[in-house]
C-alpha cells in the first residue's frame, strides 16, 4: 500500500500542513485544468495563474506539474481507501450482492469524480507519475485480493479460480478499461450495460454466485 503522506514524493518540497491553502489550490487547479488541457500541454504558468499564485510560489511547493499530479493521485487513493473500508470489516451481515455493489459503486464514484486526472496518469510518460499509477493499480488489486483470500479461508466463498491475485488483477483491469470508455462518454448506453455486466462478473467470479 502506498505511503499516503505526500512527504514521500520526489520533488514535493514541503510536507502538507493544515491550512496550507496555496498548496491545496495548486493541486485543485491541476485537477480542474486537466478536464480541458492534456497533461502534455499543461504548463506551470497555466497552473500558477489558475491557482492565483506566482511561479515562485508554485516552485516553493512542487518541482514540476508532474509532482502536483502525483500529489492529487495520492488524494484519490485516500478517497478510495475511505470508500472501501468495508474490505477490512466484512462480517456477512450484509448480502454479498449488496456488499459488492456498495464497494464497486464507491470506487466508480471516486473514479468518475477524478476521471481526467486518472486518464492523465495513465497517459503520462513521466517516470515518477507512471510508476505511481502502476503502484496505484497494484495496491488496489492487492487490497482486494487480500480481502478475497481472507474470506475464502473462512470457507464462506469459493472464487472461480484458485489464483486469487490473478483473478483480481484481471477484474480490476477489466473495470479500468470499461471506466475509461464510460468516462469519455463515447458510448454511454453501451458503457452502462458493460458496467452492469462487469458487476455481475465480479459477484459470480469472486463470491461464486449469480447476481
Amino acid at each position: 500500500m502506498p505511503d499516503t503522506t505526500e512527504r514521500a514524493l520526489v520533488g514535493d518540497r514541503r510536507p502538507p500542513s493544515r491550512g496550507d491553502q496555496q498548496r491545496a489550490l495548486i493541486i485543485a487547479s491541476v485537477v480542474e485544468l486537466l478536464e480541458t488541457v492534456p497533461i502534455a500541454n499543461l504548463s506551470v504558468l497555466q497552473i500558477a495563474k489558475h491557482a492565483g499564485v506566482t511561479r515562485p510560489a508554485f516552485y516553493f511547493y512542487f518541482d514540476s506539474k508532474y509532482t502536483v499530479v502525483a500529489a492529487a493521485l495520492q488524494q484519490v487513493w485516500t478517497a478510495i481507501e475511505a470508500g472501501t473500508t468495508g474490505l477490512d470489516s466484512f462480517d456477512f451481515q450484509e448480502p454479498p450482492a449488496a456488499f459488492s455493489e456498495r464497494m464497486i459503486g464507491n470506487v466508480i464514484e471516486v473514479w468518475r469524480q477524478n476521471a481526467a486526472l486518472l486518464d492523465a496518469c495513465m497517459q503520462s510518460a513521466d517516470p515518477q507519475l507512471s510508476g505511481m499509477w502502476a503502484d496505484f493499480v497494484s495496491n488496489l488489486s492487492a487490497r482486494i485480493a487480500a480481502f478475497t483470500e481472507r474470506v475464502r479461508n473462512t470457507g464462506a466463498i469459493q472464487p472461480i479460480v484458485d489464483d486469487v491475485p490473478a483473478l483480481i488483477d484481471t477484474l480490476v483491469g477489466m473495470m479500468i478499461s470499461i471506466l475509461r470508455n464510460d468516462i469519455r462518454r463515447s458510448r454511454p448506453e453501451l458503457d452502462t450495460r458493460l458496467l452492469a455486466a462487469a458487476r455481475a462478473i465480479w459477484l459470480a467470479s469472486v463470491w461464486g454466485e449469480p447476481e
